[in-house]
């Protein structure tokens, strides 16, 4: 595969973890990773070419927690939660012009827009919010990418960082209000007509200062696999997890047993490769339904990515 085309495909995959989200287990059920979100072709690839590259990604999430589970809010006990959860954000990723032989570096920022509809239920009192607000800033503070053939490699770190509004009194926070570190590392092997990726990430969580409730962390695992049926055209699946591997602490962590939780999906997935005008686009559609969850709601996550490079 020439390299100009292996960039557009490493826009989409180094924006698939940038992007924050609210649907898994620790305090709120909500984190930084919603299940299915890094996976995407590509996702080993660092772009070989020097240069600005954008992408653009839009995400649903609807799921439910039943009313017989406790969880923690805001600092306080609620039972039971829907929540909806739309977000649009925008990412720039440079590529500096180094000579590195096999080897390429990057970084990139990404800013959201969310909206949060959520529902608590406590015995026969129901209370819901609505909220839209910019969301959590994620930096990439570096990427490095090495390639040899068919194969390539990527290790990269993550940072988000608690710019999204946040209140004690709220259920409906877009903003998670501490900072998340998360190191990954991903692999892409790709063939004349098919790309087989695979990322692995694991969320380190500071406190809640406001809650002084700190969020357990979180290994999650993303998985794709397409082929080409028609020119520009792939379809595949998806397969993702994501397993706490720590207990929450602090706040009222104790008083729920850590709270730890867990989640998997298998779905489907589908990319259009084309041209317009003289810029080369990519755009996937993803849709990952949850199963054997625990702690946190059971719901699907729909995703529209776009990308390209200025």
């Amino acid at each position: 595969m020439r390299a100009s085309n292996l960039t557009i495909l490493t826009g989409m995959a180094l924006f698939a973890a940038v992007l924050p989200g609210a649907a898994q287990a620790t305090e709120a059920a909500a984190g930084h990773y919603v299940i299915g979100a890094n996976a995407a072709p590509g996702a080993g690839i660092v772009p070989p070419e020097p240069g600005l590259y954008w992408a653009s990604q839009t995400l649903y999430y609807q799921g439910t927690l039943g009313r017989s589970v406790q969880l923690p809010i805001a600092g306080r006990i609620e039972s039971g939660l829907q929540a909806g959860f739309f977000s649009t954000a925008i990412a720039g990723l440079y590529v500096p012009k180094l000579d590195l032989g096999n080897f390429s570096l990057a970084f990139s920022v990404a800013l959201p827009l969310q909206n949060l509809d959520a529902r608590i239920f406590s015995g026969t009192r129901e209370r819901s919010e609505n909220n839209w607000s910019f969301g959590d800033m994620v930096i990439t503070p570096v990427a490095l990418g090495y390639r040899s053939g068919q194969n390539f490699f990527q290790a990269r770190l993550d940072i988000f960082a608690p710019t999204g509004n946040y209140s004690t009194s709220s259920i409906a926070n877009v903003g998670m209000n501490y900072w998340s570190f998360v190191p990954t590392i991903a692999y892409t092997r790709l063939g004349r007509n098919y790309d087989l990726s695979i990322g692995a990430g694991i969320d380190l969580n500071t406190r809640n200062p406001k809650t002084r409730y700190t969020s357990g962390a979180m290994f999650h695992l993303d998985a794709t696999a397409i082929y080409d049926v028609a020119p520009g055209f792939g379809l595949g699946i998806l397969a993702s997890m994501m397993s706490q591997v720590a207990d929450d602490r602090g706040g009222i962590a104790a008083r729920l047993n850590g709270f730890r939780g867990q989640s998997f999906a298998v779905g489907p997935i589908a990319r259009y490769n084309f041209q317009l005008g003289s810029a080369h686009l990519q755009t996937m559609f993803s849709w990952a339904p949850e199963f054997g969850v625990e702690n946190r709601p059971t719901g699907n996550a729909f995703q529209f990515r776009v990308s390209g490079r200025f």
